[in-house]
């Protein structure tokens, strides 16, 4: 049967309606696909913007006796120092993650778990490509450390190296430099060497190691071998292992406004008192600064200080942190237990006699009676915050800031803060109303039974306790 006439047409027509439709679906579904993924890309994107909105910048540091370390139980370090004056002057939290591997810290940046990967490793150009560096905030170089027998001369230390054909074993750690570049030096100077790259050690235990001659020849930073000199003296760090190198701070490519913003600052501050005062404090020192030999260097033991052991098992009492209790007796005494304040207030937790000994166990004496009375303060406090202020974050601050100025005023601002229809449970909207009972407007308010208070330092002495807690958490373990 022969088809109708103009059938092949009308079919021609049909076919393509319904390839245009098929093209239109398909580029529908392009399109939708398109700004899906450019929507979460730009969901994903971080740069000083979004970190402006998250009122957040988070930073990986390496501990090291330069850079970050706790030393009796104060967080100290140079880059540490220099990152809390960028972050306070950009009114940001510093937001700290530990991590001395090189290579896991470039995987942190680039999986956007930090802003900024502050290691104090030299530049690298074979990471060019990857990372954005800053303007250098120091120098430093790489150096041969060679073991000084006790017995020898102190005067023979700049002795010639022993260049003999023996294969000699030298000691870097791991993902600190670029390997290939360090051969090239290495050959000049040792003919016969083989390189042993060690992720469980410091660049100071490494030292250490040098100096009880367990390493004959290692590779380290020169400002920490410099460091290291001052305890254990039988090292040699002479021989320059590279030209001096720019350290700075890595941030991703598509981080350029950050970058920006970084560098405009850097510029002014590496000009400044304070720049110079860091770099005199904690790398051209003549004086020694910390003794890493120190049990309170917890880089190296994880110990925040000599009450360690009564502070854990008091602290299991409540169920906090032990670390969170070491540094609120920090903030208060500095670990002295003899300290007696001005307003009669004594020891290492510093209650007022009244307060320790309505919470002391009469068997309990010395030390331990200081730290157990308190800590059942602290669960006194804790109880009459717990119901009111479900979230235990959130109730740290309140029951912290309790115990700076006993409790009366934190129930005033909670007052307030109800009055003004804000979140009584919510640390920042009770810091608000503390921070304001020193304004007549509030502490004139018939709430406020407790009256006149600057409370600016309740909040303070809390949130410095909270701060110091967290780089606790950072280097000693639970």
């Amino acid at each position: 049967m022969n088809p109708k006439p103009g059938s092949h047409i009308k079919s021609f027509k049909i076919l393509t309606i319904i390839l245009f439709v098929i093209l239109l679906i398909l580029g529908g579904f392009s399109v939708y696909y398109y700004f899906k993924i450019e929507s979460k890309l730009e969901e994903n994107k971080r740069d000083y913007k979004e970190i402006i909105q998250s009122k957040k910048i988070k930073v990986v540091l390496a501990t090291n006796p330069i850079d970050y370390f706790i030393y009796q139980g104060q967080p100290m370090g140079f880059q540490l120092e220099i990152l809390e004056s960028f972050a306070k002057a950009k009114n940001l939290d510093l937001d700290i993650s530990i991590e001395n591997d090189a290579q896991k810290g470039l995987e942190m940046l680039q999986n956007r778990d930090c802003d900024i990967l502050a290691q104090g490793i030299a530049n690298s150009s074979s990471l060019e490509a990857l990372v954005n560096y800053t303007l250098p905030i120091r120098t430093s170089r790489l150096v041969l450390v060679k073991h000084i027998p006790k017995n020898e001369d102190v005067l023979m230390k700049s002795q010639e190296l022993d260049i003999s054909t023996e294969l000699k074993p030298i000691y870097v750690l791991k993902n600190q430099t670029d390997i290939k570049d360090l051969k090239t030096y290495l050959k000049d100077i040792i003919p016969n060497f083989y390189l042993v790259e060690i992720d469980s050690l410091s660049n100071e235990a490494i030292i250490k190691n040098v100096s009880d001659g367990i390493f004959e020849l290692a590779v380290v930073d020169y400002n920490i071998a410099k460091i290291s000199e001052s305890y254990w003296q039988n090292i040699d760090y002479s021989t320059d292992l590279s030209l001096s190198k720019n350290i700075s701070w890595a941030l991703r490519p598509e981080s350029s406004q950050l970058l920006d913003s970084l560098n405009f600052w850097l510029e002014e501050f590496l000009q400044s008192y304070d720049y110079r005062r860091l770099n005199l404090k904690y790398i051209n020192n003549n004086k020694t600064l910390v003794d890493i030999e120190s049990e309170f260097y917890s880089v190296s033991t994880g110990k925040i200080s000599e009450y360690d052991d009564i502070i854990k098992k008091y602290s299991k009492i409540i169920n906090w942190d032990w670390r969170l209790i070491s540094s609120l007796i920090y903030e208060e005494s500095r670990f002295n237990p003899n300290v007696v304040s001005w307003a009669g207030a004594y020891g290492l937790m510093q209650l007022m006699p009244i307060t320790f000994n309505k919470f002391n166990d009469p068997q309990k004496s010395g030390v331990d009676a200081q730290i157990y009375s308190g800590i059942k303060y602290i669960e006194f406090l804790n109880e009459k915050f717990i119901e009111q202020v479900p979230d235990l974050e959130n109730r740290i601050y309140f029951v912290l800031a309790s115990y700076n100025i006993g409790p009366g005023h934190i129930e005033d601002a909670m007052r307030l803060a109800e009055k003004y229809n804000a979140d009584i449970s919510s640390w920042e909207s009770l810091a608000f109303y503390l921070s304001n009972l020193s304004n007549a407007k509030y502490y004139n308010d018939a709430l406020v039974v407790h009256g006149y208070f600057p409370g600016i330092y309740a909040v303070e002495f809390a949130k410095s306790i909270v701060k110091r807690y967290e780089h606790y958490k950072n280097i000693i373990p639970e």
